[in-house]
C-alpha cells in the first residue's frame, strides 16, 4: 500500500508524526552503529538518521549517491542540524538505484564543472538546490508577470512562431522551407501585437519562445529565448508605457522575493533586489554626456556593451537603483513601427528606450507609430519593401489607436538578477551556435 508523501517544507509542522519522504539521496555516511542519509527535493533537504539492528540500516548499504528513495520515520527535534529536526527511520525503499554521476550535483566540487559540461548534463546540473532556485526564480517571475497584467486588464495572446516575412531583422533569421514556400522563424511577436491592438484587444500579452539566427558566443545571447511581450493602446504618451513596465517589474521581483527570497539569499547572496522607487530615466545624449566624462564614451549611436556596464555603475552610485530607462534613441538604430521625433537638439529620435538592469540592457520599449502613411514612408527609408510587409501595414488603414510596448527575454532578467555568469544558467535547456542538445 503506497504511503502518502510529505514535502521537506511541511516536516516542521510534523513533530512527533510518522511521514514518509521520498527524494535522491545526496549523501550517505555509514558508521559502525549509525548511518545518516540526507534526502534532498525540490522543497528542500532533511537528514534521516537510521540505527544499526534495524531492517532500514540493512538497505543502506545497496544505496548510491542519488539514488531516488523513499523513508519512512518519526520527525523529532535535535540540535544537531540546522533546521531543527531529522527523520528516525523505520523503514526505506529503493526506488531507483543511481549510477556514478558523471558530474557532481551538489555544490561541492562544481567548480571543477565546465559550463559546457554543466549543459551536457543539464539534468544534472539543475538537481542542485542552487540549480532548482533559478528555475523557481523563473517560475515566479512569470507567474507575476501573468499576474500583474491580467488585474490590468491585458489579455494573453498566443502568437504564430512561423512567419512568411521577418518582423525584425533579416540578418537574424532562421529559414525553413514550408510547402515549397520560404518561412521563417518568429524573432519577436511584435507585429502581431500590433494586429491585437488594431483588433480592438487594446491591451495584450504573451510569454512565448523567440529565434534569433545570431551568431553570437556571448554570456547574454541565445539562439531560442523565452520572450515576454506587451502592447497597450490609447496610451497619450510614451511615459505610460515605462510606468506599466516598471510596474509589472517590481511586482515579477516582489513575486520572486516571495516564492524563493530565502534561498536566493543563501546560494546566491542577494538579499536585497525588490524595486523600491521610480527607476531613473536619462537621455541617450545626457548618458552619452555622462559616459564622455568618464572617459568610456564611443562613437556609436548606440551603447556598446562597455558603455552599458558603466552608466549602470554610475546611476547605481548617484540614484542607488539597479535599473535605469535610456531614453530618446537615435532614429538610424531602430526599426521602422518606432514612432518618430525630433530631440531638442533637432535630431530624429526613436520614442523608445532601453531598459538596463545592473549594467546590462534587458527590455526595449517603444511608443509604435500608428499612421498608415508615415509607417510606409518610415519602412522605405529603412529599405525594406513594402509588398511583404503588406499584410501588416493592412492593420493600419482602418484605424489604430496610439499605441506601445516592450519586450524582454526572461532569462536574462533572471541572470542578472542572480548575478550569473552566463545566460546558459537561466535557461533550463539553452540554445546557442554550437548547442543543439540536449
Amino acid at each position: 500500500m503506497s504511503k502518502i508523501r510529505t514535502h521537506i517544507a511541511e516536516i516542521p509542522q510534523k513533530i512527533g508524526e510518522t511521514i514518509t519522504v521520498k527524494g535522491h539521496a545526496q549523501t550517505i555516511r555509514e558508521q559502525s552503529s549509525i548511518a545518516f542519509i540526507v534526502l534532498r527535493e525540490i522543497t528542500g533537504t532533511v537528514q534521516c538518521v537510521i540505527e544499526k539492528g534495524s531492517a532500514a540500516f540493512e538497505k543502506v548499504k545497496e544505496i548510491t549517491t542519488e539514488s531516488v528513495i523513499s523513508v519512512t520515520g518519526t520527525v523529532v527535534e535535535t540540535k544537531s542540524t540546522e533546521s531543527g529536526f531529522e527523520i528516525q527511520v523505520s523503514e526505506i525503499e529503493v526506488i531507483s538505484l543511481a549510477e556514478a554521476t558523471p558530474i557532481p550535483v551538489t555544490q561541492k566540487g562544481s567548480a571543477e564543472v565546465t559550463p559546457e559540461k554543466s549543459q551536457d548534463w543539464r539534468f544534472l546540473s539543475l538537481r542542485s538546490p542552487r540549480g532548482a532556485t533559478i528555475m523557481r526564480a523563473i517560475s515566479a517571475m512569470t507567474a507575476g508577470y501573468h499576474e500583474y497584467l491580467t488585474k490590468q486588464g491585458f489579455i494573453e495572446i498566443q502568437t504564430p512562431k512561423i512567419m512568411a516575412t521577418p518582423s525584425e531583422s533579416r540578418a537574424e533569421l532562421f529559414k525553413l522551407e514550408y510547402f515549397g514556400q520560404t518561412a521563417y522563424l518568429a524573432q519577436s511577436p511584435q507585429l502581431f501585437k500590433q494586429m491585437a491592438i488594431a483588433s480592438g484587444l487594446e491591451r495584450v500579452f504573451e510569454v512565448a519562445p523567440a529565434f534569433r539566427a545570431d551568431h553570437s558566443f556571448t554570456t547574454r545571447h541565445a539562439t531560442e529565448f523565452t520572450s515576454f511581450d506587451g502592447e497597450m493602446a490609447y496610451i497619450e504618451s510614451f511615459e505610460e508605457v515605462m510606468h506599466e513596465l516598471e510596474s509589472a517589474i517590481s511586482y515579477m521581483l516582489t513575486s520572486i522575493k516571495k516564492t524563493c527570497g530565502r534561498e536566493i539569499e543563501k546560494y546566491f547572496g542577494i538579499k536585497e533586489f525588490q524595486l523600491k522607487k521610480p527607476i531613473p530615466r536619462i537621455t541617450m545624449a545626457e548618458a552619452k554626456e555622462i559616459l564622455r566624462e568618464m572617459g568610456c564614451a564611443s562613437e556609436q549611436p548606440d551603447i556598446t556593451t562597455a558603455e552599458e556596464k558603466a552608466l549602470g555603475d554610475y546611476v547605481k552610485e548617484k540614484y542607488g537603483s539597479d535599473f535605469v530607462f535610456v531614453t530618446e534613441w537615435p532614429w538610424e538604430s531602430r526599426p521602422f513601427y518606432h514612432k518618430k521625433a525630433i530631440d531638442k537638439h533637432g535630431h530624429e529620435i526613436s520614442v523608445s528606450a532601453d531598459l538596463l538592469y545592473k549594467g546590462v540592457e534587458i527590455v526595449t520599449c517603444a511608443q509604435r507609430e500608428e499612421s498608415y502613411a508615415k509607417l510606409c514612408e518610415q519602412l522605405r527609408g529603412k529599405g525594406l519593401h513594402q509588398e511583404g510587409l503588406q499584410w501588416y501595414l493592412e492593420c493600419f488603414r482602418y484605424g489604430m489607436p496610439p499605441h506601445g510596448g516592450w519586450g524582454f527575454g526572461g532569462a536574462r532578467f533572471i541572470k542578472q538578477l542572480l548575478e550569473l555568469s552566463t545566460i546558459r544558467e537561466s535557461t533550463f535547456l539553452f540554445r546557442g551556435p554550437s548547442r543543439l542538445m540536449p
